[in-house]
């Protein structure tokens, strides 16, 4: 389960079905900290944090639920937000989601 966060672990999901997922929960991660400044004025110029996004999506009447990590370097979806969830045929509770859209890069 926890290596789905992060992609890993489902190979037929892509060539599977997918299904429209809408983002519950968004958690900062706080504690991981990247920093894209050489110099900094206070400890949050320039810090940039991962995300952790929680969604739900149906497949064939049964609600799912899943988290994704999003790396500190992409564009965090909002909670709400509609995502394309990736799953496996068989196996519907495996899923995959790809958060691709980088961040603005006018640091």
């Amino acid at each position: 389960m926890f290596l789905r966060m992060f992609g890993i672990g489902v190979s037929d999901a892509i060539t599977g079905g997918q299904t429209e997922g809408v983002i519950t929960d968004v958690k900062t991660c706080w504690w991981l900290k990247v920093n894209t400044k050489p110099v900094r004025r206070n400890m949050f110029d320039g810090a940039l944090f991962p995300h952790i996004i929680h969604f739900t999506y149906c497949v064939n009447e049964q609600t799912y639920t899943g988290k994704r990590y999003v790396n500190w370097n992409k564009q965090c979806p909002m909670k709400g937000e509609k995502i394309t969830v990736y799953y496996e045929p068989d196996r519907p509770d495996k899923y995959v989601v790809i958060v691709s859209t980088p961040l603005d890069k006018r640091l």
